[in-house]
């Protein structure tokens, strides 16, 4: 089967020098039973799971492709699109990947109509809808874990452990520009999400990994223990970042606020600068460090070009 296409000389010479880690889980412990009606088979195509009630009431859609070859100890992907939630085109930026490292890409679309804007899908609704998005002043975080949006994701890779009959205990997660913010954060917020390798892509702004900010540009204020945080550092996350994603870039919207541009004023700058700053953060306190970044040349804000990268970088090492 034909390898992917990369971005380039320059890429392609950046992908070979990046190896990718591939452990597969063997448990064959029961993972419950599939809901009526779902069955993922090979190739493309959709089913609608109902999220833990406290996250949403609705069903959401899952577009997905099972690769031709994907059995019981492959690897179960999970795609994050962006603002504009269009899964479907997310998922089919990695079909070719599905096939030729025999994936399971899910790509779950959070409508807009019902997670709406910057609270409910960046911020993995942990804060409450009416907040004023534009400045965050008076912000109320919602106590309950159970509610945000990384609930939904687990419940997502069960019910397709159970309709596949994977053998799994854990899943990869790539997400792009908004889908990249969600990542992060998962990363951070979610110590008992069933993750195993993490790739915040493009993202537009973070919540920098310091208590000198306040959440949800910083940590101050956060839902979160240094603890946690010390667990958050021991996360396979990789902040995967365009080389031309900067101030020449004009595809998507880049929040514009003192605080957002306080860490770089276009996308390349802010994933350096949140990096650096976890980085620093990690050091100051001691604890270990697992995260990485990598910069893709000649790239900017292509979710196709960055789900190649991605692909090669997670599954490309051998496989």
């Amino acid at each position: 089967m034909a390898r992917l296409q990369t971005a380039g000389a320059v890429c392609l010479a950046f992908l070979i020098a990046v190896a990718a880690s591939s452990a597969f889980a063997t448990s064959t412990r029961p993972r419950g039973v599939a809901p009526a009606g779902i069955a993922i088979d090979a190739g493309a195509g959709s089913f609608a799971v109902t999220l833990p009630a406290a996250v949403g009431a609705d069903p959401i859609i899952v577009h997905y492709h099972r690769g031709q070859d994907h059995g019981p100890t492959d690897p179960i992907l999970q795609v994050l699109p962006g603002m504009g939630r269009n899964s479907d085109e997310y998922r089919d930026a990695w079909i070719e990947a599905a096939e030729m490292f025999d994936l399971l890409v899910l790509s779950p679309r959070f409508a807009a109509d019902d997670y709406p804007g910057v609270a409910a899908y960046n911020l993995a609704g942990m804060i409450h809808q009416g907040a004023d998005t534009r400045t965050f002043d008076d912000i109320v975080v919602r106590d309950d874990p159970d509610a945000w949006l990384f609930a939904g994701l687990d419940r997502i890779f069960d019910v397709a452990v159970a309709a596949t009959g994977s053998q799994r205990t854990r899943y990869d997660v790539f997400g792009h520009s908004a889908g990249g913010q969600l990542v992060h954060r998962l990363v951070l917020f979610a110590p008992d999400a069933r993750i195993d390798r993490a790739i915040a892509a493009n993202a537009g702004w973070y919540t920098a990994v310091t208590w000198d900010a306040r959440f949800p540009y910083g940590l101050a204020g956060a839902p979160i223990s240094r603890h946690q945080l010390a667990t958050a550092f021991s996360r396979d996350l990789t902040v995967l970042l365009g080389g031309r994603d900067d101030g020449t870039e004009t595809r998507g919207r880049l929040r514009r606020t003192p605080e957002a541009d306080a860490q770089g004023l276009h996308r390349l700058a802010r994933g350096r600068f949140f990096y650096a700053t976890a980085r620093a953060t990690a050091g100051s306190g001691g604890h270990g460090f697992s995260w990485s970044m990598q910069i893709v040349p000649g790239v900017g804000h292509s979710h196709a070009r960055m789900s190649e990268v991605a692909a090669q970088y997670l599954y490309g090492g051998g496989n």
